[in-house]
């Protein structure tokens, strides 16, 4: 072999100059921009969904812009990216979506799902990342509306799919999410049920689940209400127990069940 500038190795069948630079990602996307229709996905099954776009909410600069790059070639508008609340928040406001695919080791991902619910309430939203064994985590995404789940293990098309059935109105899951799901609901069927006059809480414990409902950590929630942090982990316990959750992710989903049931009844 014959070396090339820069430290490139030229075969016999490797010819590059300058003429022939690879194309990038955002290349092909400014290639097939004209092909792609922003409203509609087609799927390999032949189904055209209409739908405003896509959310990709991920901390992770780096897989947010892949998915950026990707899914537009693969007939999937996107409307914005976001990483935290004021990027979600703007995404909003600045851009059409009725779909949101959500990262979930994003930090504050469940504030994110609440946030996004209620800016706009009948948005759909997809899931990434959860593991399969991290039963508190696909609960509590259930609790909040999510429509839809990827997992660790699931490919792009994977992806795709579950993009299509949620932007067509289905929610869907893997057999072993529907099978947490049901054990879960099986679990809430033997217990009775926490009525909202039965819940009573202190100020302290409603100051602190406020604060659990924005993802804040034990540290924070110390420093802004200038108390111990094992006082604040005494009163994460006696709410888990009270609202009867086993995690911070459930706490908020409960706390924000019973607002919403109360709102309801004033309506």
């Amino acid at each position: 072999m014959r070396p090339v500038p820069n430290g490139i190795y030229a075969g016999e069948h490797i010819h590059l100059g300058a003429a022939e630079t690879p194309p990038t990602l955002n290349t092909l996307v400014s290639r097939n921009s004209d092909a792609v229709d922003e409203q509609t996905v087609e799927h390999a099954t032949g189904r055209n969904l209409l739908f405003d776009g896509l959310v990709i909410v991920d901390d992770c600069t780096l897989f947010r812009e892949i998915l950026a790059d990707i899914l537009p070639l693969r007939g999937v508008p996107v409307a914005s990216t976001a990483w935290d609340l004021p990027s979600l928040i703007a995404a909003f406001e600045h851009a059409e979506a009725s779909l949101v695919l959500l990262n979930m080791a994003t930090r504050s991902s469940h504030l994110l799902i609440r946030t996004a619910k209620d800016i706009k309430p009948g948005v759909r939203i997809i899931v990434v990342g959860i593991p399969e064994d991290d039963e508190q985590r696909i609960i509590a995404c259930a609790e909040a509306g999510v429509a839809g789940y990827h997992l660790r293990r699931d490919s792009l098309d994977d992806l795709i799919n579950v993009i299509v059935d949620v932007a067509s109105g289905q929610s869907t899951c893997p057999p072993w999410v529907s099978a947490i799901l049901l054990r879960r609901l099986s679990t809430l069927a033997s217990q009775p049920q926490l009525v909202e006059r039965d819940l009573v809480l202190t100020t302290r414990e409603a100051q602190i689940l406020k604060m659990l409902e924005l993802g804040r950590s034990n540290r924070d929630i110390a420093m802004r209400l200038n108390i111990a942090v094992h006082t604040v982990k005494n009163h994460v316990h006696n709410l888990f127990t009270k609202l009867g959750v086993s995690t911070r992710a459930e706490a908020a989903a409960r706390s924000h069940a019973i607002l919403t049931e109360r709102n309801a009844r004033r309506d």
